[in-house]
């Protein structure tokens, strides 16, 4: 390269790039870059399923904390947010010629702007794959239970969650992990979409069959005699939720959650519920809320933007798109996110339109506890466990990268380090599923902090720094005003959320 050719390649950090390097830049990118292999289609199926995954499966108990009309007008916020970053972001990507989150970061502010957006960035994708693989330790072991036929109080080692953690990990994931580009897998998440389509289709469907209340001293089925039992261990841990079940004394039909059976002494034990948990089996009510206030909606908001997050896979698809234009990725974006949204919003509805204010933090595991031997209850269960696998491949990408990006950025490709990072962000996501007790605060706290960061916070500062419109115009000034309200978001959701813990 001559010395012209290594100035005008050379962005200096925390400065806005010449408009001679941006055009160099964007000529040099378009000349080398040879990993355009995914067509619009793919890019969209790939963005869907960064977006779509165990988000799903906790906004109905969001709705249930907020209110339909509530959540409604903040799902919908929420949604333009996401979208307005992913702008942002491309249009970065486009003044500076950069194509890596955290490059981008370094450029606007130097190499403690890239730290920062590296911690973001793995922080929210390990989270992710956390609460990705906390379904399939909790709900695959369940249904080979029920495929099997095997008795609750079974050995098996496959229905040791974590074993079956660490096989899928070993047998699907790293496999789909290994590859060095990202485009091939638009093809799984093609799949994993019609998956989750065929779930929403379930959760609309079940709304007419469920009746409401489910059981309790409100159930329409009256019992003579009333036990408490609680749902076991394993369970309990996954949704921090114990249900009742009760045990007539006469021919009434009753109703039992997903694995509680009442003949088995061994496995079922019998305890008093908690009284908030109390209050919703026993109280269910049966009416949608406008409008709801309590300590539970703090953790309504973190949840709806740690569902909308894939801003760390957005450039790695934007890279692999054919013909890879800022107006492409924002068709991509659009339809994505809008694809999305309607997903959200009917598996919401209708689960929350089924169970009203016994919503659990977990959708799903609602529908097992009503009944868990219903076939198609059953698909629904394995549509979501191939979305939730399919999903962590895309967002292992990112991490890796972002890793590659801050120790070895100045390094050639090697599939040794490839493979080797790949193997310790994978271990120690099966570590952290096996020995963290509960999903609930993942979905709160990484998305009060990272996913605020990634979606709200990062893109907006990086524009106020690198953007080449003045600082009075209403592009930059609404910047700001996103930033000043990431801050006030972040902190008011962690100390509403530590105060919960507290409780």
């Amino acid at each position: 390269m001559d010395k012209k050719s290594s100035e005008m390649v050379e962005l200096k950090p925390g400065r806005r790039p010449t408009l001679e390097q941006v055009q160099y830049l964007k000529v040099r990118r378009a000349s080398q870059y040879e990993g355009k292999t995914a067509h619009f289609a793919l890019c969209v199926f790939n963005l869907m399923n960064a977006i779509l995954g165990s988000g799903i499966l906790g906004l109905a108990n969001a709705m249930t904390n907020l209110g339909y009309i509530l959540f409604t007008v903040l799902l919908v916020l929420v949604a333009l947010l996401a979208f307005n970053s992913i702008r942002l972001l491309l249009d970065m990507c486009d003044l500076t010629g950069i194509t890596s989150y955290e490059a981008i970061g370094r450029q606007a502010f130097g190499e403690g702007g890239k730290i920062v957006t590296v911690l973001s960035i793995l922080t929210h994708t390990l989270g992710a794959m956390c609460s990705f693989l906390f379904i399939v330790k909790y709900e695959l072991p369940e249904v080979l239970r029920t495929l099997t036929g095997a008795e609750e109080c079974s050995s098996a080692w496959y229905l040791n969650g974590d074993y079956i953690v660490i096989l899928v990990t070993l047998v699907i994931i790293m496999p789909l992990s290994a590859a060095k580009n990202i485009g091939f897998l638009g093809y799984t998440s093609g799949f994993a979409m019609a998956c989750m389509i065929f779930f929403t289709v379930v959760i609309v469907i079940e709304k007419f069959i469920i009746p409401c209340p489910i059981y309790g001293m409100n159930s329409t089925v009256h019992h003579e005699e009333y036990h408490l039992i609680q749902i076991p261990e394993h369970i309990d841990n996954y949704t921090n939720t114990v249900a009742m079940a009760t045990v007539s004394t006469n021919n009434n039909p009753t109703i039992e959650p997903a694995g509680v059976h009442n003949e088995s002494t061994e496995c079922v034990h019998k305890s008093a519920l908690t009284q908030e948990l109390e209050e919703a089996l026993e109280q269910q009510q049966c009416e949608p809320e406008p409008f709801v206030i309590s300590l539970k909606s703090a953790y309504a908001v973190p949840t709806m933007v740690f569902a909308f997050q894939c801003h760390a896979s957005v450039l790695p698809i934007y890279l692999e798109l054919t013909n890879p234009t800022k107006t492409r990725m924002q068709l991509v974006s659009i339809v994505s996110i809008t694809n999305i949204f309607l997903l959200y919003f009917i598996a919401s509805l209708f689960g929350y339109l089924t169970f009203f204010t016994a919503v659990g933090p977990e959708l799903l595991l609602m529908y097992s506890y009503y009944d868990p031997d219903n076939i198609v209850i059953l698909l629904a269960r394995i549509m979501v466990l191939i979305c939730v696998i399919f999903s962590t491949p895309l967002l292992h990408f990112p991490s890796r990268r972002s890793i590659e990006n801050l120790f070895f950025s100045k390094y050639e490709f090697s599939w040794i380090r490839h493979l080797g990072i790949m193997v310790v962000l994978l271990s120690l996501t099966d570590i952290l599923v096996i020995y963290v007790p509960t999903i609930r605060e993942v979905f709160g706290f990484i998305g009060a902090t990272s996913a605020s960061m990634l979606v709200i916070i990062l893109p907006s500062l990086f524009y106020i720094k690198l953007g080449l419109d003045p600082t009075c115009s209403f592009k930059k000034i609404s910047c700001i005003c996103l930033v000043v309200f990431g801050i006030l978001f972040t902190i008011m959701s962690l100390t509403l959320i530590i105060f919960g813990w507290l409780q």
